[in-house]
């Protein structure tokens, strides 16, 4: 491809950023965006210089120059939505989580292996400069064995602005929207898989895990992750060796990244700059495609279904 060409499906917030990242991006440019509701598409494009605008999905998947959607759906709507996707031959980046269930992401993964196409979930966090630099110290063994990990992430969701995620029917709650954080980046960050989870959670009154305590044991690890739309949290994380520790602030949208010693001395930080996150994975997403690559190594089909195995393992009891 001279130019990708992205489609962007669903025309929220989480779409806004990604397309002003696109802009930030060589080879790429945001060819339309669609949306149920035609107003609701034209006022997006309009807002987001986006010259195409779709006042439904199969006008935008119909259009042959167009090379790859972005779904930023609500939850419920994203197995259906990458099918879609599939079926039109194009190339998907979906917004995590991937799909709900299991089921769901192993169908999807081995349609999209079996058409060719490239197919990923939008953790952007692991491709931030932070986590990369993080896994390198974890995996040049600076901090030794890494034998206890911790995340948070949480903040109080409005219930106004943020029916959705108080919504069983959306995909609401605090695994899907926050959980999907810390199981994802504390794999990435230790290079461990995840063999074991229980998780402890608070239900809202709408039905949702509105808070969650996951406990992971992985190869070498043991790791807890707190996560919830009902209390604030400061959204940190830690990984702790033999030899020292590694502090991450803010663990999925940061800069920065700190590494001590036996004796709490600070002995190498890493800063970032500030840009707009999403410009990694939409570069790693563009390099991918042009060499012909049906997934990323970053984050792998392996990684959503991970994801998706703990998502059933732990809401097993809510969906019935």
């Amino acid at each position: 491809y001279d130019m990708l060409r992205i489609g962007i499906m669903g025309t929220g917030n989480i779409a806004r950023k990604f397309s002003q990242a696109a802009t930030l991006v060589d080879d790429v440019c945001i060819a339309g965006a669609a949306s149920k509701d035609p107003d609701r598409a034209r006022q997006w494009a309009t807002a987001e210089n986006v010259d195409n605008y779709y006042g439904n999905y199969e006008d935008l998947l119909s259009d042959p120059s167009i090379d790859l959607i972005y779904i930023a759906t609500t939850n419920n709507f994203h197995y259906e939505n990458i099918k879609q996707c599939l079926a039109a031959n194009k190339h998907v980046i979906c917004e995590k989580p991937l799909t709900m269930t299991l089921a769901h992401a192993e169908e999807v993964t081995s349609l999209a292996k079996s058409k060719g196409l490239f197919l990923m979930e939008a953790m952007w966090s692991r491709f931030l400069p932070k986590s990369s630099v993080t896994r390198r110290w974890v995996l040049e063994g600076r901090i030794g064995t890494v034998r206890l990990a911790q995340a948070t992430i949480g903040w109080v969701a409005d219930r106004r602005i943020n029916a959705r995620v108080f919504d069983p029917e959306l995909g609401g709650g605090a695994l899907y929207d926050l959980g999907v954080y810390p199981i994802d980046l504390i794999t990435y960050y230790t290079g461990q898989e995840i063999q074991d989870v229980q998780s402890l959670i608070q239900l809202s009154d709408t039905g949702i895990d509105e808070s969650i305590s996951l406990d992971l044991v992985l190869d070498s690890c043991f790791a807890n992750a707190q996560c919830s739309v009902a209390a604030k949290m400061p959204e940190d994380a830690y990984l702790y060796g033999d030899r020292g520790y590694i502090r991450i602030p803010k663990l999925h949208f940061g800069t920065s990244a700190y590494l001590y010693d036996l004796n709490d001395q600070l002995v190498e930080s890493f800063e970032g700059e500030n840009i707009n996150g999403f410009v990694y994975e939409i570069q790693e997403a563009v390099q991918c495609i042009q060499n012909g690559q049906l997934e990323s190594s970053i984050a792998p089909h392996s990684m959503s279904l991970k994801s998706a195995e703990i998502y059933d393992a732990c809401l097993e009891e809510l969906r019935k």
